[in-house]
């Protein structure tokens, strides 16, 4: 945890004194415009002019990617094959697989920009949009490529995803432990979890900055008319709460109070699947989880995802394509994103531009991810249909089988689209630009309830 804010702090460090000594010289200022001007191009090119234009450059070089998320390693095989048919050279070609957390990825990234290196990452997958908002984006470091098959899908959310260009949404979202004495327990309103007793297991902002990414996301004007609205609705568990002492944060007060009752009754882990392992075994309690994460829950005769009721579905959720309304007042979740960005002194820019558009735009590409329930591309017709993940066969020995045809066994797998999760759920989406204006203000908020838990 530390280590990873010490990171952060050497990389702001290093981005303040590139602007005070003019970072860049001629020959990378070059290079980037040569860059620039290939993306440009790439935007305009079909699929296949692009995969051409690829295989050329790569040949059989190696083409330097590093991600957030290590799946982009099951996508590379694919598209060799898919490049090698433009040019056999490329079945030799390398893609790296490195990974990296937030603080580290952002610091080598802009590391090798700074220093001027001209043979170091050619494009990256990143999270947090903070970081990169304030890192990668206000800075001008990063360049942004966006598909012309994703452009000209009429199903894609220009406004949201184009820029910063996302390959995705990873959701984060509210979940009940309704097993034995937790039997009863209803999470119907957002305000429940503020409850003075509530228990809510999830990451601390400390080791996850998406966990503090998404309570900034509330404080702005859309996200304080939600809460104020759940506040007064009749489902809220908490409408004796004093709101005094939050009026002098004017029309953002109920996000504030949301905020600090949210973390004096949040129980810290970290990582997510500590998290999701605690609340297994707490009848009763809250979790504020990834979603993708119960999926992986080994099934014993003590721990089982039965008893996991995600809010905004209910406990008797069957079939993700006919959901109803959400069940829970506010919004059902959190969706953060993964982004593909482009470095400026790319030395395969048009490799690395391939690389993007086959992993958000083709089923095989984003295959890697499309198996895991909370997990939606932002080009939706390349998902996989999970509405009916929850179905199937649990043999004696615990063993799985799904079946959409099968008996629901796990309502809480039953995953609808992410036009639902939008639409009806009305889940917070993270908006990077809107998080840097205020980002100080409510960080310095969220430490000092942390510190006086």
């Amino acid at each position: 945890m530390k280590k990873v804010r010490n990171l952060f702090t050497v990389s702001a460090a290093l981005l303040c004194a590139c602007a005070m000594t003019g970072c860049g010289n001629t020959g990378t200022s070059e290079i980037k415009e040569t860059n620039q001007n290939v993306i440009k191009e790439a935007q305009s090119m079909s699929r296949d002019e692009l995969m051409k234009k690829a295989a050329d450059e790569i040949d059989g070089g190696t083409l330097k990617f590093i991600g957030t998320s290590s799946r982009f390693k099951n996508a590379i095989d694919a598209f060799k094959a898919e490049l090698s048919k433009y040019n056999s050279a490329c079945s030799n070609m390398t893609i790296t697989t490195d990974t990296a957390v937030d603080g580290e990825i952002y610091l080598t990234l802009c590391g090798e920009i700074e220093a001027g290196v001209t043979d170091g990452y050619d494009a990256a997958l990143v999270q947090d949009g903070y970081q990169l908002q304030n890192l990668g984006i206000n800075t001008g470091y990063f360049l942004n490529y966006v598909p012309k098959e994703w452009n000209d899908d009429p199903d894609t959310n220009k406004s949201l995803n184009a820029n910063p260009f996302s390959l995705q949404y990873n959701m984060k979202t509210w979940m009940v432990n309704n097993g034995g004495s937790g039997a009863d327990v209803v999470l119907d309103n957002v305000w429940d979890v503020t409850v003075d007793g509530a228990r809510i297991h999830t990451m601390s902002p400390d080791n996850e900055n998406v966990n503090r990414d998404w309570l900034i996301m509330l404080t702005g004007e859309e996200w304080c008319s939600v809460l104020e609205e759940a506040f007064n609705d009749p489902t809220n568990d908490n409408k004796d709460l004093d709101l005094t002492p939050y009026e002098k944060y004017g029309d953002q007060k109920y996000a504030y109070a949301f905020i600090e009752g949210f973390l004096k009754n949040a129980i810290f882990y970290a990582d997510d699947g500590a998290a999701r392992d605690a609340f297994m075994k707490d009848q009763g309690g809250f979790g504020w989880i990834v979603y993708s994460k119960i999926a992986s829950i080994q099934e014993t005769a003590a721990i089982t995802k039965k008893d996991i009721t995600i809010a905004a579905l209910g406990k008797d959720a069957s079939d993700g394509a006919t959901q109803g309304a959400s069940l829970v007042k506010g919004f059902g979740g959190f969706m953060y994103k993964h982004y593909l960005q482009i470095m400026p002194y790319a030395a395969h820019p048009w490799t690395a531009c391939a690389f993007i558009n086959f992993l958000s735009t083709t089923k095989e590409g984003y295959s890697a991810w499309a198996v895991d329930i909370g997990d939606y591309p932002s080009m939706p017709s390349i998902n996989v249909d999970r509405t009916k993940y929850g179905h199937g066969t649990l043999a004696e020995d615990y063993t799985w089988t799904q079946d959409d045809n099968g008996e629901n066994v796990f309502s809480c797998l039953n995953d609808p689209a992410s036009s639902w999760w939008e639409d009806e759920a009305n889940v917070v989406i993270e908006d990077p630009a809107f998080i840097v204006t205020e980002y100080n203000d409510v960080n310095n908020f969220i430490k000092n309830v942390i510190a006086n838990k």
